[in-house]
């Protein structure tokens, strides 16, 4: 019998008897009517239903489903402040473009390793001597001999030689020139000028009849006149160390290359490099 039929029993007997206690009839209580309760109908029992599984499913629940729970308490989640430290912007640099290296393709041939049956001498290289070479034109000195062929066959003509404290003159009277070969290293080595000596004109002046260095003297005809009317030439030729020119035959010759060649009185030859830049003497070469 359920909890509520029983409690409603209770209250029915409690009712009756403060009814009968306010009775005056002292009698004791009296029965006036037999009540019969009806049988109380039985309230259903209240089943526990068992929790259904959760069913799992693939889609996606929207952020708008979402509910949210009220709570006691403020979660705060702090915010670094922003960094001071700039931010580099990055630099592109161009990236340099390499020239391909062209591709070779080397073919390997292979070759079957020869055995030697026999010990093989090395040979000895023949080395053949050049054929001198055939000028029309022989020199007209001995030695040394210059690579290249003379242009032309040399020439003998009338000639003046002098030499000097720091170099020598030389005059070649086809050409009306004056050779001026000096003994220092300074640029020209040697000059080629012109003789202005005239016939009739004076030889020597008389200023530079003393020399301040001993055993030297002014030039004099036509190695004079050049001598005293250029300065540079003087100082830096100096004095002559001879009292008087000597005349005598002289060769000259000319090589392919430009070079010239210029005998002198004993027999020794002058070589004029082109271009002025130097000149070497050989003495005792002479063939003539």
């Amino acid at each position: 019998m359920g909890k509520r039929p029983l409690f409603l029993s209770l209250l029915l007997l409690l009712i009756l008897a403060a009814c009968d206690a306010n009775q005056s009839d002292s009698s004791g209580p009296r029965l006036v009517q037999e009540v019969t309760l009806p049988p109380a109908s039985a309230f259903p029992t209240r089943i526990l239903s068992p929790t259904p599984e959760p069913v799992t499913t693939n889609e996606i629940i929207s952020p708008l489903e979402v509910f949210t729970l009220e709570a006691d308490y403020i979660l705060v989640t702090p915010t670094l402040p922003p960094s001071k430290t700039p931010t580099r912007t990055p630099t592109i640099s161009p990236t340099p473009t390499q020239t391909p290296t062209p591709s070779v393709t080397v073919t390997a041939t292979a070759t079957a390793p020869l055995f030697p049956t026999a010990i093989i001498q090395p040979v000895t290289a023949i080395v053949i001597n050049p054929l001198p070479q055939v000028c029309d034109s022989q020199w007209f000195f001995v030695e040394p001999h210059p690579a290249s062929c003379p242009v032309s066959p040399p020439t003998a003509s009338q000639g003046v030689y002098q030499q000097f404290q720091n170099g020598y003159m030389l005059w070649v009277a086809p050409q009306d020139a004056i050779y001026v070969l000096y003994n220092d290293l300074i640029q020209p080595r040697w000059q080629v000028l012109k003789d202005n000596f005239e016939e009739g004109m004076v030889e020597d002046d008389p200023a530079y009849a003393v020399s301040p260095i001993p055993n030297t003297w002014q030039p004099r005809r036509g190695f004079g006149v050049l001598w005293r009317a250029n300065v540079a030439v003087r100082d830096r030729i100096g004095w002559a160390v001879e009292p008087w020119e000597r005349p005598f035959s002289i060769i000259v010759q000319t090589a392919a290359d430009g070079t010239i060649f210029l005998s002198d009185p004993i027999g020794g030859v002058f070589s004029l490099v082109p271009g002025n830049t130097n000149w070497q003497y050989f003495s005792g070469i002479a063939g003539f």
